[in-house]
C-alpha cells in the first residue's frame, strides 16, 4: 500500500501538497516497449473476476510525516533499479504460452440441402504475345541470259499519219463574236394578290332558356309534311328537328289560323305547322290549335279550361264525322273519273302536244313530223296526272268538305276492313282527293320529258330537207342535189288516205320516208309531183 495524498485533505489545507517526484536513472519512458510475443489475449473463461473496491482510505488523526519521492526499489523491492533488461544471474524465464486465437462471432448456419455449387470464376490467361514475323529471305535472281543485251527490245507500234489525197482547204481562223451586252432583266410584275372572299359568319341561332313546360305534342311541318314535335313552356315554345326553332313569347307578334296551318307571326320568318291525328294533318283542327298557343303565350295554360278542351273535343269529334261521310258512292265516283279521264287523256294528249308543238308552214311546203305513241311512258304519265285532278276537283266540288273528311279517314284507316285490293285501292283514290298538288307535278314533269322526241320533224320545201333532231347539235340540211332517187311504196290507209308512201334516197346519207310519220301540207302523190319538179330544177345543167 502506498502513501497517497487524499487530494481533499489538500484542498482543505490539512495536508500539504506532495513535491515533484525527481528524476533518476531510467525512468518509464525509457523502458524498452513490450515485445509482440508478450501480449496475451485472455479469454472469457480465463479471465478473473474483478477484485472487489478498496475500502476507503482512513483519514488520519495525526500529522502525516512529510512526502519524499518514490523510486522503482520503493514500489518493487529487492528489484534494484530497473534497467529494461534482465540481470545475468537471474534464471531463464520458461516460454510465455500464448493460446490459439478464438473468434467470437456466432457459428455460420450450416447450408441448405439444394444449395448450388459455389461459383469459381474463370481462370485467367494472361494473354501472350504473338510470335514475331521472321524477316523474308530474298532469293537470288536468276542469272541473265546471255546476249541480253543484243536481244530486241518490246516497243509499241505508232501509225504512221495518212497521206492526203485531196487538197484539203486551209482553215479560216473563227472571227471572234462580239459579246453582246446583257439585256437588263425586266422588273418583275408586282403580285396582285386577290381578295379572298370571306363569307360572312352566320348568325347565331337564338336559344330559349328552359322553363316550366305547358304542353308538349307532334306536329307536322312544311311540304312533303315533316312530323316534328312542339313544346309550349312558360317562356316560348320550340320545335325539334334538324334545325331546331326556338321562339320567345316577348317576339311573337300574331298568332292566327290559315289554310289549315297555325301561322306564328315573329320578328323574323313566320312558322307554320299543323297537328296530325294517327299520323294525317287535320286543318280543322288549326283553329283550336291557335286558341291553345294563344294561352300558352301568356305563360300560363289551364289544362281544364275552354281553349284545350275545345282541341280534345273536336279530335273526338273527326271518327264520328268520318263514318257520317263513309259513303260508298264516294270512292266510285272517284275511281270512275279518273279511269275514264285518264284513257281519253291517253288518246287526245299525243296529238295535242303535237299539236302545240308543231312549227308553222308556208303554202307550197311539207311537213313531216313524228306523234308519240300513246303507250308511251312519258304520256300515260302526265294522262293519268290530269285525270287525276279532275277526279280530285270534280268529287270537292260536288261533296265539299266531305269528301276531304272521307278521303283522311279513309288513310288513318277508320273504314271498316275488307279485301286487301278494295283497302288499297281505297287509300289510293283517297290520296289522289288529298293530293292534287302531287298530280300536277307528274302532269308538269310528263310533259317536259317529252319535249325532245316533239322537237324531231322535217320540212320539205323548194331548198331541201331541213331535219330536226331530238338533240340541237344533231339537226342537218339537205339539198335536192344530192337525192339519188325518189320512190313510192304502199303504206296503211290510217295515216296515209291514199295508200302510199314516200321515200328520198341520198348520196351519202340514209333514206328518208314518209312511212313511219304524218305529212303535212298536202298528200303524198302531191309530194312525189313536187319533188320532181324541185329535182330537176336543182339537177346540172
Amino acid at each position: 500500500m502506498t502513501d497517497e495524498v487524499d487530494p481533499r485533505l489538500v484542498a482543505l489545507g490539512l495536508v500539504p501538497a506532495p513535491a515533484a517526484p525527481q528524476e533518476t536513472g531510467q525512468g518509464w519512458e525509457t523502458a524498452a516497449p513490450p515485445k509482440p510475443t508478450d501480449w496475451v489475449i485472455p479469454t472469457p473463461a480465463a479471465a478473473a473476476p474483478p477484485p472487489p473496491p478498496a475500502p476507503p482510505a482512513r483519514t488520519p488523526s495525526v500529522q502525516m510525516p512529510g512526502h519524499k519521492p518514490l523510486t522503482v526499489g520503493d514500489l518493487f523491492p529487492g528489484m534494484g533499479k530497473f534497467t529494461g533488461s534482465a540481470p545475468p544471474d537471474a534464471p531463464a524465464a520458461p516460454p510465455a504460452y500464448t493460446p490459439a486465437p478464438q473468434s467470437f462471432a456466432p457459428p455460420a448456419p450450416p447450408p441448405p440441402a439444394d444449395t448450388p455449387p459455389a461459383y469459381t470464376p474463370p481462370a485467367y490467361t494472361a494473354p501472350v504475345a504473338p510470335p514475331a514475323p521472321e524477316a523474308p529471305v530474298r532469293e537470288a535472281p536468276p542469272p541473265l541470259p546471255p546476249l541480253v543485251s543484243a536481244m530486241p527490245t518490246v516497243t509499241k507500234a505508232v501509225e504512221a499519219p495518212a497521206i492526203p489525197t485531196k487538197k484539203q482547204k486551209k482553215e479560216k481562223p473563227a472571227k471572234p463574236q462580239k459579246e453582246k451586252a446583257a439585256k437588263a432583266a425586266k422588273p418583275a410584275k408586282p403580285a396582285v394578290v386577290k381578295p379572298v372572299r370571306v363569307k360572312p359568319a352566320p348568325k347565331p341561332r337564338f336559344v330559349l332558356p328552359p322553363s316550366g313546360v305547358l304542353l308538349r305534342g307532334p306536329i307536322v311541318m312544311g311540304y312533303p309534311e315533316q312530323k316534328l314535335q312542339i313544346t309550349l313552356e312558360q317562356l316560348g315554345f320550340r320545335i325539334d328537328g334538324k334545325e331546331p326553332i326556338d321562339v320567345a313569347w316577348t317576339d311573337v307578334r300574331e298568332i292566327k289560323p290559315r289554310r289549315g296551318r297555325v301561322v306564328v307571326r315573329t320578328k323574323g320568318r313566320p312558322v307554320a305547322f299543323g297537328i296530325p291525328v294517327e299520323g294525317v294533318s287535320e286543318p280543322t283542327l288549326a283553329g283550336p290549335l291557335s286558341r291553345v298557343v294563344k294561352e300558352a303565350s301568356g305563360g300560363n295554360l289551364d289544362l281544364a279550361g275552354s281553349a284545350f278542351l275545345e282541341l280534345q273535343n273536336a279530335t273526338d269529334s273527326l271518327r264520328d264525322r268520318f263514318h257520317d261521310e263513309d259513303d260508298p258512292l264516294v270512292p266510285t265516283v272517284v275511281g270512275l273519273v279518273f279511269v275514264l279521264a285518264g284513257l281519253t287523256f291517253t288518246a287526245i294528249l299525243p296529238d295535242a302536244l303535237a299539236i302545240a308543238t308543231r312549227s308553222p308552214i308556208a303554202p307550197g311546203t311539207y311537213l313531216l313530223d313524228y306523234p308519240l305513241a300513246g303507250f308511251d311512258p312519258r304520256v300515260l304519265v302526265a294522262a293519268f296526272a290530269a285525270a287525276a285532278m279532275l277526279a280530285a276537283g270534280i268529287v270537292r266540288v260536288a261533296m265539299g268538305k266531305a269528301a276531304t273528311a272521307w278521303a283522311r279517314g279513309t288513310l288513318r284507316g277508320w273504314h271498316e276492313a275488307g279485301r286487301r285490293p278494295i283497302v288499297l285501292a281505297r287509300r289510293g283514290l283517297a290520296a289522289i282527293v288529298l293530293n292534287p298538288a302531287i298530280a300536277a307535278a307528274l302532269l308538269l314533269a310528263g310533259v317536259v320529258l317529252t319535249l325532245p322526241s316533239l322537237r324531231i320533224q322535217t320540212v320539205i320545201d323548194q331548198s331541201g330537207f331541213h331535219i330536226t333532231t331530238a338533240i340541237p347539235f344533231f339537226d342537218d340540211n339537205r339539198a335536192w342535189s344530192t337525192v339519188t332517187d325518189v320512190t313510192v311504196v304502199d303504206a296503211p290507209t290510217t295515216q296515209h288516205f291514199e295508200g302510199v308512201a314516200v321515200v328520198f334516197t341520198f348520196k351519202d346519207k340514209g333514206p328518208l320516208s314518209t312511212l313511219d310519220g304524218r305529212l303535212r301540207g298536202g298528200s303524198d302523190r302531191q309530194l312525189v309531183t313536187s319533188a320532181e319538179k324541185w329535182r330537176a330544177e336543182h339537177a346540172a345543167p
